[in-house]
């Protein structure tokens, strides 16, 4: 069969061969044959001799391209063509051609950075950004560089701008192929709401998996539906969408099938499989790239899918369901249009389509780096900063990554890696879990930790916000853990085989309980020995009881910036690590423990921010400086005294910012403290100073003014830094008001000048100015506005110029007071006044004060 990419074989042939090109950039739409083709072109090329290996974004596409490049080549898998994905891998010393995922790949790089027997590394479907694949195409790169000028690196992807890419890459070889597609045409159906109730209007949203039948239903009564692929976000929503579909009489000439990641392999392959039936596959974006599903006429698309992102909640990078992009929904419409013309149907509108990005967000701005920079320190990469990135990241990711690996002690305070961090950068874990099983497996609780990693990272036991039976009833009051309570849930479902029916009923959750156990018993083999899982085909079993001291110090070693401490027994407030108030779980069994670790935390956005905490293990304080001495201080602070209005010494001892232990005395305070604090209630005008009085209030403001106005005097300044130190001076050997409200005031302000510079304040800001009547009216001051002061008319007889300060730098504003003392008119024009201004006021103001003198 020929494809798109055949047309471009005699040249990808000729510069795959040439010693010179070892970097190639090829852009080729889904369909094209680039993900099957092009690495049996490079692998049959006399000059490689090694290994290709081919990246992809994901496990299903792996394993169902290696299954079919080895049929067209005539070879079993796992011989000449093989796959190796997360606990699956099927090739041997003599497979030419291997498909993996970009994290095994990562780790084969921190195993043999040098790549031994690897000729070419293709990096497939480029264009969905994932953050190990940046890395890894960075690490050949730089490999290419220096010891490997004979490894082939060839990026291909389908929708992607590539000139940011060709740049990185340069000098790079771009190569573009056509696609074989026909017409699709492009439907936006967004879904309406349902009114609950007719008379209350009241408005409810239709469950997704409702609307994606409603439309299934409009596709099949259009012409020639062909099989039909519906793209939903997550499992959930496939298995709810099937279990419609199945069950309605307008589906029964199709056949149904689900398609995601985590599906048997031979489930995966009976959904692509042609058959003598049309068929509608339910798929998330695994159906997007790589994998080409014939017959596909109508494609459904929810505009959905479960990205990489990093969740608060539980602390760890995960898949949250998000809106897809432009170039995304593209390729989604582009499987309607293989073998013959097709339709899309999206559950969108054309306005929220513009609104939509043009391309994915790559992940590198999306997700916690911990784990990519923990594993970039393991590969000699000291400072990730000096890395070369496609697209840096942000340097607050960087700083909250580099910050979490220290606390989990992976490296030290200069950023080192540690030995303990070296180990858990060989556990294929994000860090936070390869610190608890790396901790649990010192502390002999690895069956413990391995299942509080299982639950935290998958759905839960139990389901949430269940009514009638709910997670209390499994969680006993001597518990030292939650845990506990969700093993015996999972016990539960153990003993009920997973049966759906049957758990939901007793509140448990039996899909994410049937995933626990399975991320359980992988996290065993992490660290069990082969021998040993031969001699048992039983798992241990949790004993979070017997184990738990060690269970909970293996989860503080793990979970230490959750720590919280209970503000009282008569509540469940909490403050936690990172100056953060929390609220522990109404159900837990740590109700009465004074301290705490909660593996998940929960923000809840309402009229304040409220921080639920779940999943906590009860601690010991005393803990804290056997697993953390350095991060332990002591302080002697000071702190005040609202009802004495006094300062006492406050003792305290802290985990991080976390008061762990307070206490106040009266004895030794810190004056220079006590100093600082009295001078900010003064500052804030909850106390006085009895001497700080408006003459006190314009010498400062004249401090203020010259400092702004003749900064070439160099006198001093007088900020607000500048008052409250000399308040601070003022108060200084005082702890109480008392001591400091008859304080004198003027020694320390006259100290701040000295006799010359207090010369040039009077100078050229004095505190009064002489007119030529003689009279020597006071000048007011303030920092922000004009500079005045008040005369009376006949004070201003014979001053025909207006007054100035700071060598003539600065007019004052003159108040003209009328016979009544008020102010007639401002100015800083005297000529101006006496030619217009004062005819005016003598004709306005000479009738109503005939005694008043009008010179």
């Amino acid at each position: 069969m020929t494809l798109p990419i055949h047309e471009i074989s005699e040249v990808l042939r000729s510069t795959g061969s040439e010693s010179s090109c070892s970097r190639i950039l090829l852009t080729a739409p889904t369909g094209s044959g680039k993900s099957t083709e092009v690495p049996g072109i490079l692998a049959d090329l006399p000059e490689i001799k090694g290994r290709v290996i081919v990246i992809e974004p994901r496990r299903m596409a792996a394993r169902l391209l290696a299954g079919f490049v080895a049929k067209n080549r005539k070879t079993n898998l796992g011989q000449e063509v093989g796959y190796a994905v997360r606990f699956d891998t099927r090739y041997s010393d003599h497979t030419k051609i291997l498909y993996l995922t970009d994290g095994v790949f990562q780790r084969i790089l921190q195993d043999d950075p040098a790549l031994s027997g690897v000729s070419a590394v293709i990096f497939d479907e480029f264009h969905e950004r994932r953050l190990a694949g940046d890395i890894a195409l960075a690490r050949c790169l730089t490999l290419q560089k220096s010891s490997r000028p004979d490894l082939r690196v060839v990026v291909m992807s389908a929708t992607l701008e590539t000139s940011h890419l060709a740049d990185y890459m340069s000098p790079v070889k771009e190569l573009e192929a056509g696609g074989r597609t026909f017409p699709v045409e492009i439907l936006h159906k967004p879904h309406r709401q349902a009114a609950t109730h007719r008379n209350a209007g009241a408005q409810r949203e239709i469950p997704l998996w409702d609307q994606v039948v409603a439309l299934t239903r409009d596709a099949i009564a259009l012409p020639e539906p062909g099989n039909i692929l519906i793209f939903l976000p997550g499992t959930h929503e496939i298995r709810r969408t099937i279990e419609i579909l199945e069950n309605s009489s307008a589906f029964r000439d199709f056949d149904v099938f689900p398609l995601y990641s985590s599906l048997p392999p031979a489930a995966q392959e009976a959904a692509i499989r042609p058959s003598s039936k049309p068929k509608i596959i339910v798929s998330t974006n695994v159906a997007e790239t790589s994998l080409t599903i014939d017959g596909i006429r109508t494609v459904i698309d929810s505009g959905l899918a479960r990205v990489s992102a990093f969740e608060p909640r539980r602390g760890i990078n995960t898949l949250l369901i998000k809106k897809i992009s432009r170039a995304a929904a593209a390729q989604r419409a582009g499987r309607a249009g293989r073998t013959s013309s097709g339709r899309c149907l999206r559950l969108w509108s054309q306005a929220d389509h513009a609104r939509r990005d043009e391309f994915e967000t790559p992940e590198i701005h999306r997700i916690d780096l911990a784990e990519a920079i923990l594993l970039l320190k393991a590969s000699g990469c000291a400072d990730p900063r000096s890395f070369n990135w496609l697209d840096a990241p942000t340097e607050s990711s960087l700083k909250k990554a580099e910050q979490l690996l220290h606390e989990l002690h992976a490296t030290d305070a200069a950023g080192k890696l540690t030995e303990t961090g070296a180990a858990m950068a060989k556990l294929p874990l994000e860090p936070r879990f390869s610190r608890l099983l790396f901790a649990g497996f010192q502390n002999d609780c690895l069956a413990e930790t391995a299942f509080i990693a299982a639950v935290v990272q998958g759905e839960g036991i139990f389901v949430k916000g269940k009514s009638q039976t709910s997670r209390k009833d499994f969680i006993f009051p001597d518990d030292p853990s939650d845990f506990a309570g969700e093993y015996r849930g999972f016990e539960s479902a153990q003993a009920m085989q997973f049966d759906p029916r049957r758990l939901s009923q007793l509140g448990i959750h039996a899909r994410g309980a049937r995933d626990t156990a399975q991320i359980f018993q992988r996290l065993l083999q992490i660290f069990t020995p082969r021998q040993n899982q031969q001699k048992s085909a039983t798992s241990p079993v949790p004993d979070f009881h017997g184990k738990r001291i060690a269970v909970a110090k293996s989860i503080l070693s793990a979970f230490s910036d959750q720590l919280a401490i209970r503000l009282s027994q008569g509540n469940l407030a909490c403050r936690l690590v990172g100056n953060r108030r929390g609220k522990l779980d109404d159900q837990s069994c740590v109700r009465q423990a004074a301290a705490f670790v909660a593996c998940e935390i929960t923000e809840v956005e309402a009229r304040e921010t409220t921080t639920h905490l779940r999943l906590a293990t009860a601690i010991e304080l005393a803990w804290l400086e056997e697993l953390f001495p350095d991060e332990i201080e002591s302080t002697d602070g000071a702190n005040y005294d609202e009802s004495r209005r006094r300062v006492t010494c406050l003792r305290q001892k802290k985990f991080r910012d976390l008061v762990l232990e307070s206490k106040e005395t009266d004895q030794n305070v810190p004056l220079d403290a006590a100093a600082e604090i009295l001078a900010d209630r003064f500052l804030s005008g909850e106390l006085v100073l009895k001497n700080w009085d408006a003459q006190v209030e314009q010498y400062t403001h004249r401090l203020s003014c010259i400092s702004k106005w003749m900064p070439e005097l160099g006198l001093p300044t007088w900020t607000h830094e500048d008052k409250i130190a000399a308040v601070a001076q003022i108060c200084h050997g005082a702890v109480s008001y008392k001591e400091i409200k008859d304080a004198a005031v003027w020694p320390v302000l006259n100290d701040w000048l000295s006799s010359h510079q207090r010369h040039l304040l009077d100078t050229h800001c004095p505190e009064r100015i002489r007119l030529a009547s003689g009279h020597t009216p006071k000048v007011t001051y303030h920092s922000e506005n004009d500079p005045f002061f008040s005369v009376k008319l006949a004070q201003l007889v014979g001053t025909g110029n207006t007054p100035t300060i700071a060598s003539g730098r600065i007019p004052l504003l003159v108040h003209i007071l009328a016979p009544n003392q008020r102010p007639w008119q401002m100015t800083k024009d005297i000529p101006n006044f006496w030619q217009n201004g004062y005819p005016q006021m003598k004709k306005e103001l000479a009738g109503r004060y005939p005694r008043h003198p009008w010179p």
